[in-house]
């Protein structure tokens, strides 16, 4: 871990929400804080049914212009989520305050700011990071980070031969109302050379994680007070509506009437293990597909690809399968008709999330694909993969679904995948039928059943 490593493993909830604004995440490149009141009567409150804001969304409530404390100047809005892969901490326990192990949040959007003519994204800045996820996956984050803040007053994390130490001091319990903490860090090398000291505060809003990390390099005193920050951020999130990740309180305008899909959105979101179980047996798959393997329950990690035309992204995207409560995907192959290697295939995935949040994925993913007919996705070994989509029909497998083709040029040769997606209820399902060969084929009867199945789950 680079310099950039001195404010890595600091903030608890920006992994998830609040937990990740951590060692490895800031450079020269790219605080003491002393909270007073609570930040409004609202911050305590819980919106369970929240759903959790996009990157866009987080990113247009983020301090600016006037909202930014007097005598501050803002850096760049950035959206890039904590990678704390190959990371371990030791204590095991303390790893939650480095967001080791914390799946990536639905919506996540930062932005550092410096006193005067200083660079906002030089070390001595205070960072304000927002991050989305449901509420109940952000609570619990919130509740183990302050369980280890009990215990780890020193700990350390590693990545490979680097090593950072942090040790914690001026723990504050609900500082900003009952879902916050604050506390103090000093973080070393693995020399045990100063490397700074971070004041972080974490406030919990409904289905959004806030963290304010002041930091200041050796020598440069204490961490600029953060409070202000984290009152205004607050007050900023609180403005947002109802329903879209702030706290319960009541907008300014009246909201949109719910879909009329939603009937089932406030049901238990399906455990990983129901929708296994609800994924179609060998008995309800054609004849000529058969299983390949068990079913998947490994949640995508995002891939790092970058596409071509931001207004296309939705479509390659999968913050859904990463943020889920519970997933599953199965593979069935088609046996070809001659012996010899199988270039046919249907492959089903199923997640389960909040019904305003799914229906808000969905209706940005069709938005998609009407507006592109072609775009490329470089992945991050530098390949390239050019999509062609034709034939987009909303509505023919039920209310909220979508099906259309896509063709996949890549270095690998050439695919044809047909593409159902469906929204019932608090159950997101995809199901694409995919051929090496020529244009897929439709398998109705397969997906017709699936989604039977799945609206049998959400009743």
């Amino acid at each position: 871990m680079p310099r950039r490593a001195a404010i890595k493993a600091v903030v608890p909830l920006t992994a998830i929400a609040l937990v990740g604004l951590t060692a490895c995440q800031k450079s020269a490149d790219d605080a003491k804080s002393t909270p007073s009141a609570s930040v409004s009567a609202d911050a305590g409150k819980n919106d369970v049914n929240a759903t959790p804001p996009t990157d866009d969304q987080l990113s247009a409530v983020l301090l600016d212009g006037k909202d930014i404390p007097a005598g501050f100047n803002g850096g760049k809005v950035k959206n890039d989520r904590s990678d704390t892969s190959g990371e371990t901490a030791a204590p095991a326990e303390c790893g939650v305050l480095a967001g080791i192990g914390s799946p990536d949040p639905v919506g996540h959007a930062e932005r550092s700011y410096a006193t005067g003519g200083n660079d906002p994204e030089s070390d001595d800045s205070i960072r304000v990071s927002m991050s989305s996820a449901p509420r109940d996956q952000l609570k619990k984050q919130l509740d183990d980070a302050v369980k280890a803040l009990k215990t780890c007053t020193v700990y350390t994390v590693s990545q490979g031969a680097d090593a950072i130490t942090f040790t914690v001091s001026d723990v504050k319990n609900a500082p900003y109302g009952k879902d916050s903490l604050s506390y103090r860090v000093t973080v070393a090398d693995a020399s045990q050379r100063a490397m700074g000291t971070a004041v972080n505060t974490l406030v919990l809003k409904g289905a959004t994680g806030l963290a304010v990390t002041s930091f200041a390099s050796p020598g440069k005193g204490d961490p600029a007070d953060g409070a202000a920050f984290v009152k205004a951020q607050s007050a900023k999130l609180d403005a947002m509506p109802k329903g879209t990740g702030g706290s319960s309180v009541k907008p300014k305008t009246p909201t949109a009437k719910p879909s009329s899909s939603s009937a089932s959105g406030n049901k238990n979101q399906p455990s990983t293990d129901a929708l296994t179980a609800a994924l179609l047996t060998k008995q309800e798959i054609e004849a000529d597909y058969s299983a390949d393997g068990a079913p998947s329950t490994e949640r995508p990690t995002d891939s790092g690809a970058v596409v071509s035309d931001p207004k296309c992204a939705r479509i390659t995207d999968d913050s859904v399968g990463r943020s889920s409560t519970g997933y599953v995907d199965q593979t069935y192959e088609k046996a070809p008709a001659a012996g010899g290697t199988s270039t046919e295939a249907v492959i089903i995935s199923l997640a389960s999330q909040s019904h305003p949040f799914l229906k808000q994925e969905f209706d940005g993913y069709v938005t998609a694909l009407k507006a592109c007919a072609s775009f490329s996705e470089t992945k991050i070994d530098g390949s390239v993969d050019q999509y062609t989509i034709t034939d987009v029909t909303v509505g023919n497998y039920g209310t909220d679904s979508v099906s259309y083709r896509v063709r996949d040029d890549s270095k690998d040769g050439r695919a044809y995948v047909f593409i159902v997606v469906s929204v019932q209820g608090t159950v997101f399902t995809q199901m694409a039928s995919v051929s090496g060969t020529g244009p897929a084929v439709e398998p109705t009867n397969m997906f017709t059943g699936q989604l039977d199945k799945v609206a049998a789950l959400t009743r």
